[in-house]
């Protein structure tokens, strides 16, 4: 019997980075990035590391079609200052994410990577 390919044989599978950022001052319900990150490819998963300074709440911005939803993380509840947090957030094509805190902070890490489903 021949070896068995995969697509992971063949092709380097990775995350992309999306967002990369460190010691940033955020204000208060305002945009965190200058710019909503939108999917290379769709339908897709956006996996989120992030860390704050100050307790909030962490929300995402979830924007298609010119209607934004805002929705919560961690079911709303203020983050712990210093942990780290991971949430995976699906985005669909059309569709883009900003993020907001609740109050006045430095953001310490925040890192979004497009994940690919063959890549899970």
């Amino acid at each position: 019997m021949g070896k068995h390919y995969s697509l992971a044989d063949t092709v380097r599978l990775e995350p992309i980075e999306l967002a990369n950022e460190h010691n940033l001052a955020v204000t208060a319900d305002t945009d965190i990035l200058s710019a909503a990150l939108t999917p290379l490819n769709y339908p897709t998963l956006f996996r989120v590391l992030v860390a704050f300074s100050v307790a909030g709440i962490f929300r995402a911005m979830i924007t298609k079609g010119g209607n934004t939803q805002t929705t919560l993380f961690n079911a709303g509840n203020n983050l712990v200052v210093g942990a780290l947090y991971i949430f995976d957030l699906l985005i669909h094509e059309g569709g883009s994410v900003n993020f907001q805190y609740s109050v006045n902070a430095t953001l310490q890490i925040l890192r979004v990577q497009e994940v690919d489903a063959a890549v899970q």
